[in-house]
């Protein structure tokens, strides 16, 4: 009976096992297909080969399968553009609030020169 007992066990596991094993298997050839068991396998020769390992693997990982996906070079790409926008804006409020300054100046000129002619014309004189 012990013997029996144990091929019904043996039997159930094999049972139960099997849907896991089949859905391992499409897992495995799906990934295989769409190449990531060869993206990973990439990254992590990358990272066995690396002489000094990184603080956070994970985060290595993801930044290296990253890489893969053009969308990365586009964010890049509009990085930089923005910090060169970003760099134009700054020197255009600079340019724009100097010009201001100097506007006001100027017309704060102008009108003082308005009021020593119109005091001239008067016959009033600074000197008077």
């Amino acid at each position: 009976m012990a013997g029996d007992d144990s091929n019904d066990l043996h039997s159930q596991i094999q049972k139960n096992c099997y849907p896991i094993n089949r859905m391992t298997e499409e897992i495995t050839n799906y990934f295989e297909k769409t190449g990531v068991i060869a993206k990973v396998t990439d990254v992590l020769k990358l990272l066995y080969e690396m002489n000094e390992k990184p603080d956070d693997p994970l985060e290595f990982m993801r930044t290296n399968m990253a890489e893969v996906i053009p969308e990365k070079m586009e964010l890049t790409k509009l990085e930089e553009e923005y910090d060169a926008v970003m760099q134009e804006i700054a020197i255009l409020q600079q340019e724009n609030t100097s010009m201001t300054n100097r506007l006001k100046e100027l017309e704060t000129n102008e009108s003082d020169n308005n009021n020593i002619e119109e005091n001239t014309i008067i016959g009033f004189s600074d000197n008077d």
